[in-house]
């Protein structure tokens, strides 16, 4: 697997019609000059760790997805939980619950 730059901009424009936004207000949000964003999503310039990150948090999905295209699913986050004993994993299961609740508001 490797990065595809241009795969992973088209991702990230997807994420910003979902969004119904333009590039520029994209930019405006995250702080960022907008020939960025549209080299990033064009797949003329890479991302760096900390952007992807940015924008993961941006569009709440994951640097993974961003990048890969890959999207988590209950398998891995059930493989992520299981050598954690059972307090923890339902802590962190209403945690998640709650996290989910708020994006659904």
């Amino acid at each position: 697997m490797y990065y595809d730059i241009k795969e992973s901009g088209k991702r990230l424009s997807e994420l910003r019609k979902m969004k119904g936004l333009t590039q520029q207000q994209v930019a405006d949000e995250l702080g960022m000059d907008v020939d960025t964003v549209r080299k990033n999503e064009q797949g003329r310039r890479g991302l760096s760790i900390d952007a992807a990150g940015i924008y993961a948090e941006y569009y709440h999905t994951t640097i993974d997805f961003i990048v890969h295209g890959k999207e988590s699913s209950h398998d891995d986050i059930s493989a992520m939980l299981a050598d954690y004993p059972e307090e923890v994993r339902s802590k962190a299961v209403k945690l998640l619950q709650n996290i989910l609740d708020t994006f659904a508001e």
